[in-house]
């Protein structure tokens, strides 16, 4: 019977960085190797009940978290792998669920599903997330700066991949799998152009999002092509919702009530936003697209069923969902950045038309 070797009732001095097996063993008075045993759940670790229990107290109250992403996904595996993205609800994220589900079921895993936002808000469930026992491995979605800080964490606990856009900071432990966010706002500005608008206007996520800034930057881009620019007036930040979409456009129409230029065109930041526009829109009595023409970013099943249908650009989630769980399965070294294929797709419907 392994016995301890101090009766350590001290927390270890403040250290930057996660908390290690060795503190976890210093503070419970045993060794390393039976520290790992127990935490580890091995069955055969030799030591007293109330050894184990205070082992198992002290890394609970330390908040250490075991680094099992080294460890292989085709060992002792649950067989589940997590998907967390921003609103379960929203159908912008159905093609990504079922590119990853279908990757996931070829090799006999299934897919658990979590939400960024109630994620962020339970840290409990958060830590049980990440504890290394309730799936083998974590898919999720970046572009939202708070999950962003905390993909570390994540990746020193899970393999993890992170999707949708590149996260703000770069992370050794996580692979990113993203589609070509710029290319598809270029290509909705450049079909606006073709129309003959000129000035085009912009509500979309938060600002500092990396998400928002990629989708901008596209915009920006293809405008400075032809000698023109996306005006900071005509620029709204809120939230990636329907909901986001209606504050955006009351913000607008104030500041055309105050003398600003109407632009001819919008772009929404995605089809959610975009939804929320054709409706504050229409409460404004501003006809689409004869007063103004409206595009989104994110084409859903949705977007045809509306009046006017909604002309939207489609990315390869489906593509994006297929590999990232390809990625994680094949335990591929993190630090990587896999840009997706095909390019975005143009579904030009109703809402946009010629310039007046």
């Amino acid at each position: 019977m392994d016995a301890p070797r101090q009766q350590a009732t001290t927390v270890p001095g403040p250290r930057s960085g996660p908390v290690r097996l060795a503190d976890v063993a210093e503070a419970a008075g045993v060794s390393r190797a039976l520290a790992s045993r127990v935490l580890n759940g091995d069955p055969a670790a030799r030591a007293a009940a109330g050894t184990k229990a205070r082992i198992v107290e002290t890394a609970a109250r330390l908040g250490y978290v075991p680094n099992v992403a080294a460890k292989s996904l085709r060992g002792n595996r649950t067989g589940l792998i997590g998907l967390v993205v921003h609103d379960l609800s929203s159908p912008i994220y159905l093609e990504l669920m079922r590119g990853a589900r279908e990757e996931a079921a070829r090799h006999s895993y299934f897919l658990v599903l979590g939400d960024v936002d109630e994620l962020l808000a339970d840290e409990e469930a958060f830590r049980i997330l990440i504890s290394g026992r309730r799936v083998d491995g974590i898919v999720m979605q970046g572009g939202h700066g708070e999950l962003d800080r905390r993909v570390g964490d994540i990746a020193r606990a899970l393999p993890t991949v992170v999707v949708n856009a590149p996260t703000d900071v770069e992370h050794e432990g996580a692979t990113q799998v993203y589609p070509d966010e710029v290319a598809a706002t270029r290509l909705l500005t450049e079909h606006l152009m073709g129309l003959g608008h000129r000035r085009i206007g912009l509500v979309s996520g938060p600002r500092q999002s990396m998400t928002n800034r990629l989708r901008e930057e596209g915009i920006v881009t293809a405008l400075a092509a032809a000698g023109l620019e996306l005006r900071e007036e005509d620029r709204v930040h809120g939230e990636w919702s329907a909901d986001g979409g209606r504050a955006g456009v009351d913000q607008l129409v104030d500041r055309w009530g105050a003398g600003v230029d109407r632009p001819s065109a919008l772009i929404a930041g995605n089809s959610l936003v975009g939804i929320g526009m054709l409706g504050a829109l229409a409460r404004h009595d501003l006809v689409i697209p004869r007063d103004l023409s409206v595009a989104a970013v994110h084409d859903t099943w949705i977007n045809e069923h509306l009046a006017p249908s909604l002309t939207a650009v489609s990315l390869p989630l489906h593509e994006v969902g297929t590999v990232a769980v390809r990625t994680l399965l094949a335990g591929s070294h993190g630090g990587r950045h896999i840009l997706t294929d095909p390019p975005p797709v143009l579904h030009a419907r109703g809402s946009t038309g010629a310039a007046g």
